[in-house]
């Protein structure tokens, strides 16, 4: 399997030296678990290329590491976590699977996700955090599907499986996840799904029973909102300004109710892209431990960070097993592809494989042994690197054409990660009936008041930009500038 990029987050704003920065984010890595006795570390040279940091930084914070006993160095080989540490590793306390909730059904909400028409033209489909399925690597899956099914039909054509999933791909996810957003993982702490959807099914089985309270980030993710209303949750908002989540907010809100669960999204917030501010993830995950609620932490731009110094979920610094942790393949892949996956305590992830063994029995070996063929031979990591530069560009770009066509109609700042724009409209712009305008030049965006949970009006948008070129982003951006002057044009 192919080398993933190693994340680790430096704070250039902290006047704590930059070395010694990193001695204390790899020192709490080693005692998670997140790297473990005899694992390979960067070389400095390759460390500090990755981190955007002088080399003289990462020898620096090596040499401080190989003083205190965690981590070896041999000249010949490399640079390797210590096999005899000088502290015994912490094992988290976790969620006993005793406390989880029953999972009754409620009434289907009387609301329907938001579907738009049809246009009659050619389209651009500015959907949020959607990939240009131009770019799959379908060569590449073709290959290791056929691989699968050729070498291990008795295998992966029966139903006989562990119901957290296919052993192999846990056990290359863990290598992912540790890499790439710095979980402590193991294959034990990992169950697969069939994306979003589904483990939104799961989480609702089990965390929650029909009329608990369930607190959301406002603006957020509505098809969480509808799936935990399905599920016969009630929804408070918390509202989330440029530091993320309103903890305080939250704090006031817990006085009132007794939140059994919180959904966010941390590294960035979906759709506003506002990163969480470091003192309220510390303060939240305190509220969690003193209030007893979990949080449920979705990460659907996976892949999609900066390269240096990239932003970590909230789950990478979660030492008491309240944060569930999930994400999928859609983004990296395709949509098409629903292989997704949770990443929790051990006994709170064999709760939620009890319940999929109910609503997903025999689950699809097949995709996921393709999925972790492609990842075995680096495949993903290769195409994700081809990927990640080009979306960069075309978030450049789309900020640029929208600026361009546009302003000042709109405004936006560019968010440096992630697959969508959360884009402010001006006072006086008719949000609805440009939207309806737009539909009819074939650009198909997201009003943000899909994103409040009581459908109020938001003077937002929500673009997608990965899935089309400089070029098709212009035509879409002139349409909408078209779009907007003949709404113009016809009100008084």
């Amino acid at each position: 399997m192919g080398s993933w990029d190693l994340a680790i987050a430096l704070d250039r704003s902290n006047p704590e030296p930059l070395y010694l920065q990193l001695v204390g984010a790899l020192e709490e890595g080693i005692r998670h678990g997140r790297f473990k006795p005899g694992d390979a570390l960067p070389g400095t040279r390759a460390l500090a290329d990755l981190l955007g940091v002088n080399r003289n930084t990462t020898l620096a914070a090596y040499k401080e590491l190989e003083a205190e006993g965690w981590i070896e160095v041999a000249p010949d080989r490399g640079t390797f976590v210590a096999r005899r540490l000088p502290i015994v590793l912490d094992v988290p306390a976790g969620i006993s699977a005793q406390d989880s909730a029953s999972w009754k059904r409620a009434s289907p909400p009387n609301e329907v996700f938001f579907q738009p028409g049809a246009p009659a033209l050619e389209s651009f489909q500015l959907i949020p955090d959607t990939p240009d399925l131009r770019l799959a690597p379908t060569e590449a899956i073709h290959r290791a599907y056929g691989r699968v099914l050729r070498l291990h039909p008795e295998r992966l054509l029966q139903p006989g499986w562990d119901p957290r999933g296919l052993l192999d791909l846990r056990n290359s996810l863990c290598k992912m996840l540790r890499d790439m957003r710095g979980l402590s993982v193991e294959a034990g702490n990992l169950l697969l799904t069939r994306g979003l959807m589904s483990t939104l099914n799961l989480v609702s089985r089990v965390l929650f029973a029909p009329g608990d309270a369930v607190a959301m980030e406002n603006p957020g993710q509505f098809r969480v909102a509808e799936a935990f209303r399905a599920a016969g949750a009630r929804l408070f908002p918390v509202p989330v300004d440029a530091r993320g989540l309103d903890v305080e907010a939250l704090e006031a809100l817990l006085v009132q109710e007794p939140i059994r669960l919180l959904y966010l999204t941390a590294s960035p917030q979906f759709p506003t892209q506002a990163a969480l501010d470091p003192a309220r993830r510390r303060r939240l995950l305190e509220l969690s431990v003193a209030h007893g609620f979990r949080i449920l932490e979705g990460d659907p731009s996976l892949g999609f960070h900066r390269e240096k110094n990239p932003r970590l979920p909230l789950a990478s610094e979660d030492h008491h097993g309240r944060v569930l942790y999930f994400s999928s393949f859609e983004q990296i892949l395709a949509p098409g592809l629903q292989v997704g996956f949770l990443a929790g305590e051990a006994g709170l992830i064999k709760t939620l494989a009890q319940q999929r063994q109910l609503v997903d029995w025999p689950g699809n070996l097949v995709q996921e042994a393709t999925i972790e063929e492609t990842l075995r031979d680096g495949e993903i990591v290769r195409h994700l690197r081809r990927v990640r530069k080009l979306t960069d560009e075309r978030r450049e770009t789309m900020v640029d054409r929208l600026l361009l066509h546009l302003h000042p109609a709109v405004s936006v700042k560019n968010p440096r990660e992630g697959l969508s724009l959360w884009v402010r409209v001006a006072d006086g712009v008719p949000l609805e009936a440009w939207t309806e305008r737009c539909l009819a030049h074939g650009v198909v965006f997201y009003p943000g008041s899909l994103y409040d949970l009581h459908r109020r009006a938001l003077p937002y948008i929500c673009l997608g930009f990965a899935a089309h070129s400089v070029e098709e982003q212009n035509e879409a951006c002139a349409r909408m500038a078209l779009a907007l002057a003949e709404v113009r044009a016809r009100r008084p």
